[in-house]
């Protein structure tokens, strides 16, 4: 968070500096669409859970999962001749899908799982970006607030597959979630292709991650914390 504040106030020093320049309004929207790579970590209560316990916990590792959206982007331009920097307010759409799955006995059975938590959420924050001829770099961070959660779960075990499917709305969610909101940061490049004057087309890049989310549940006493984070990749 001190990184982050740091990035913020020197933007808001070059903004300071370029007030002379030639300034704009900005307004967009941008769809981006693209892959989920899922992290998975949990933290025991050593002093509740045994040895045993921590032994015998289930493994489960990330999987790939599918991310989209919609953006509405506004805000201020300053440029002088072919730089430029710009801060935007970033409001959105936001489908996120975690996936991971894990693999264990029961007793002789090899047991095969595979679920995912997707999320559909609204997204606020902001997305300072610096500017080059036809070409922009940006840094954006912000908050999601879901709105739902679903959990889809396949398991298949002794030549049978299990199929099951869970629906939380924000009142049901903290029965699975310790928080309902997680934090994303992301790094957008994109060309702009001019149709007019004072209008583009962009297309471009995004890379960032989502965290924040706790998976502990109803697992209060021998789990500190069950956390889910995500590497996102994708086009826009």
């Amino acid at each position: 968070m001190k990184n982050i504040t740091i990035i913020i106030f020197s933007i808001i020093m070059i903004f300071s500096k370029l007030s002379f320049a030639e300034s704009s309004w900005q307004f967009g929207i941008m769809i981006p669409i693209g892959a989920s790579f899922s992290f998975y970590n949990v933290r025991f209560n050593n002093s509740e859970a045994t040895a045993d316990y921590i032994k015998n916990y289930q493994k489960i590792n990330g999987a790939v999962g599918f991310d989209a959206g919609v953006n509405l982007q506004g805000g201020y331009l300053i440029s002088d001749g072919d730089k430029g920097i710009s801060l935007l307010l970033d409001l959105g759409y936001s489908h996120d899908s975690f996936g991971l799955s894990s693999s264990y006995n029961e007793g002789n059975i090899k047991v095969k799982s595979t679920e995912y938590y997707t999320f559909e959420s609204l997204s606020i924050g902001i997305l300072p970006k610096f500017h080059y001829k036809n070409y922009s770099f940006g840094f954006g961070v912000g908050v999601k607030l879901p709105l739902y959660l679903t959990h889809s779960a396949e398991i298949a075990k002794d030549n049978e597959i299990i199929k099951t499917y869970s629906y939380y709305n924000t009142s049901k969610m903290n029965s699975i979630m310790k928080n309902t909101v997680m934090t994303y940061v992301k790094l957008t490049f994109d060309y702009s292709f001019y149709v007019h004057e004072n209008i583009a087309l962009l297309l471009g890049a995004y890379v960032g991650t989502d965290f924040g989310i706790d998976l502990r549940g109803a697992e209060l006493v021998k789990v500190d914390s069950r956390n889910l984070a995500s590497f996102d990749l994708g086009i826009q």
